[in-house]
């Protein structure tokens, strides 16, 4: 009976290998992660650099702040606490490496090698094979071996090293050792059974042995709790929308006692957000009255004494904001939805459209870098940017107050600020050129984007034929029919040439430099579906001159919204309004009326595709086509009424003819009595 017995990692040789692998587990996943993470930073140079360069001739009262806010913000991207693992993570797996490239692995009966013990290929001759064996006998025998100056450990290895030498050489000449180590890995056939353990031995039986249960007990029954816990507690204090829940909990409450009387302005926005648990994570001395009066002075363009503080509580009230804009929409409420627009487009512009009569009706002007309301003329009627650069009444430079140099910069900044506009946008259901009631349909937006420069869009009949059939028209494919989606996706992202230049933090404005989508119902004014991003769209036209614009060279964009319920059940039409606003810029907006026309047209109108028949009434499939609603085949019942009833005649004919037949042949024969 074979015993068992535990080894131990004396030699190095394998706990290495255990320790590398168990690095390189999490390792490998979280440095693509943060590879991804560089890699997309740098696709965003340009923008960038297109920032830097409105740095030039303009810089706002708060530029040194904002400049110390972005280099804090890079210095603890690069050296936080994830990235600081991963180095120190690859450290160890490189020393794990030099460990490991170091390791002599020594022959034993645990890994018994016959040919690396004599030293040769195993390939090699048994003339080659005896060679080698006498060699090493004369080195090692004992008798050879002058073992006068060396300590018992030195004898016992060399006496080891000869009877491993003997051992090869018959695992290789002689047949029945050779069985042996080809069947047991091991010439002396069969032995104990031995549970080998990746740690060193004075890890487990020495005076460490303690520390090392230690350890264990302290890593399963302390540290793995507390991590599961820390990473529970933290997914249940935050929503979908990455806000804490007691923000979110909070603007619940806004919702639900909101008054549909009241006019809602920024200030009160600012008021509703400044109580979000976010703020606190900032400063614990922050209170709700200080939060919202460092946003108030921010969106007045007032310095304070504390702006660093402000910058940080300015760099996350977007994000509040959007996810307050989800939570109102989800009660369907579309004055706060277009006010929350308002306010977050006052956050990054740093501008209180609210705070009198002129900053309002000025507002797209005051948005440009260099513009101020002490410095421009008001009595002008230039209040949008495209009259500004298309037809000022007066000189630029005497309406904005300011030279000609600086006239020309922010001409330029204005015409790299995109407007939208519509070729076509109307309801569509898949497959189908009408809507028909409780069918799974989306909205279907054609359009362009252009420079406040560019006057009204060209026809449709004056774009490129390539434009028309690949952006306007759609291929009727299965892919496409599949999902309706899909042309959406495969757009460019969008990405803005000049970066507001009040806002400190650069990477939330380019990845929300685009529209959201409202769909208003016309008979109460309340939203219908979730809000859409428009991320997607060709802003190429923003660099055609006005010839180029109007001719062949404009792209089209699409955008679609899935509606998440069926269309009504009942024919008519219905009014809707497709509410679109810039999250960046003012005067970026545009509305939309929509008209969605339910018809139910008959089947035999429509053009049957693959000629497929109606099935008949009284089958399995013309009953499940009547419970939805579809047409079946009647079954002619009074045709087979008939014919069944001529059928009966015909036998009852017959019946009596033989009958009468009968009858006769009888009265012939008693006529013959």
């Amino acid at each position: 009976m074979s015993q068992s017995r535990y080894e131990y990692d004396e030699n190095s040789e394998t706990w290495p290998y255990f320790l590398l692998t168990t690095v390189l587990v999490p390792l490998v996943p979280a440095t693509l992660s943060k590879l991804y993470g560089f890699v997309s930073e740098a696709t965003d140079k340009d923008s960038s650099s297109s920032f830097r360069s409105i740095k030039k001739w303009f810089k706002p009262y708060n530029d040194k702040e904002i400049e110390k806010f972005k280099a804090s913000r890079g210095r603890s991207r690069l050296f936080n606490k994830s990235n600081c693992l991963v180095a120190l993570g690859w450290l160890l797996t490189a020393i794990l490496f030099l460990k490991i490239s170091s390791i002599t692995l020594t022959v034993s009966e645990t890994n018994f090698d016959p040919w690396k013990i004599l030293e040769i290929s195993d390939s090699a001759t048994e003339k080659v094979i005896k060679t080698a064996y006498r060699k090493l006998s004369l080195k090692f025998h004992p008798d050879k071996v002058d073992t006068s100056s060396m300590s018992q450990k030195e004898i016992d290895a060399v006496d080891a090293a000869y009877v491993l030498i003997n051992k090869a050489y018959k695992a290789l000449t002689d047949e029945t050792v050779r069985e042996n180590f080809l069947k047991y890995g091991n010439p002396d056939g069969p032995n104990e059974i031995k549970h080998g353990i990746a740690l060193p031995k004075f890890l487990i039986d020495g005076p460490t042995s303690p520390f090392l249960v230690l350890i264990y007990v302290l890593l399963i029954a302390v540290i793995l709790p507390l991590v599961v816990s820390s990473w529970w507690n933290g997914v249940k204090s935050k929503t979908k929308q990455n806000i804490h829940v007691n923000t979110a909990d909070h603007f619940m409450k806004v919702m639900i006692n909101a008054n549909p009387s009241k006019m809602i302005l920024i200030d009160d926005i600012l008021e509703y957000v400044s109580h979000a648990a976010e703020y606190v994570e900032i400063d614990s001395t922050l209170s709700s009255k200080k939060v919202h009066s460092l946003l108030l002075s921010y969106i007045n363009r007032e310095p304070t004494k504390d702006e660093s503080l402000r910058l940080n509580v300015v760099s996350i009230t977007p994000r509040l904001l959007s996810a307050f804009i989800e939570i109102a929409a989800a009660f369907k409420n579309t004055d706060y939805c277009i006010k929350l627009v308002d306010a977050h487009r006052s956050i990054i512009q740093a501008l209180n459209i609210d705070k009198d009569a002129k900053t309002h009706k000025f507002q797209q002007i005051l948005q440009l870098p260099g513009t101020d309301i002490s410095k421009i003329d008001t009595t002008q009627n230039i209040l949008t940017l495209g009259k500004l650069l298309k037809k000022p009444t007066i000189e630029p430079s005497k309406f904005l107050g300011v030279d000609e140099a600086t006239v020309k910069n922010i001409q330029d900044y204005a015409k790299s600020i995109p407007l939208i506009e519509s070729y076509e946008c109307s309801f569509k259901v898949p497959g189908e050129d009408f809507v028909p009631p409780n069918s799974s349909s989306h909205i279907n937006l054609k359009f362009i984007t252009k420079s406040p420069l560019h006057k009204s869009r060209p026809e449709l009949k004056d774009l490129a034929k390539n434009v028309i059939e690949s952006q306007f028209k759609e291929e009727e494919s299965l892919e496409n029919l599949k999902d309706p989606l899909k042309v959406v996706e495969e757009q460019k992202d969008i990405v803005i040439d000049n970066l507001p230049p009040f806002f400190p933090d650069e990477d939330y404005i380019k990845q929300n430099c685009g529209w959201v989508a409202f769909l208003v119902a016309q008979r109460d004014n309340k939203i219908v579906e979730i809000p859409k991003m428009i991320k997607k769209a060709d802003l190429s036209n923003l660099k055609l001159t006005q010839e180029q614009y109007i001719k062949s060279e404009c792209q089209i964009s699409t955008f679609k919204i899935q509606l998440q319920s069926p269309t009504p059940s009942a024919v008519g039409e219905y009014q809707f309004r497709l509410i679109i606003r810039n999250l960046l810029y003012f005067g970026s907006d545009i509305d939309i009326p929509l008209v969605m026309k339910v018809e139910d047209k008959p089947m035999d109108v429509q053009k049957d595709v693959y000629g497929i028949e109606d099935p008949d009434e009284d089958s399995i499939a013309g009953a499940m086509a009547q419970l939805r609603g579809e047409p079946v085949k009647k079954i002619a019942f009074e045709n087979e009424y008939e014919s069944s009833g001529d059928e009966d005649s015909d036998e009852e004919e017959e019946l009596w003819t033989d009958i009468d037949t009968d009858t006769e042949v009888e009265e012939d024969a008693v006529d013959e009595k």
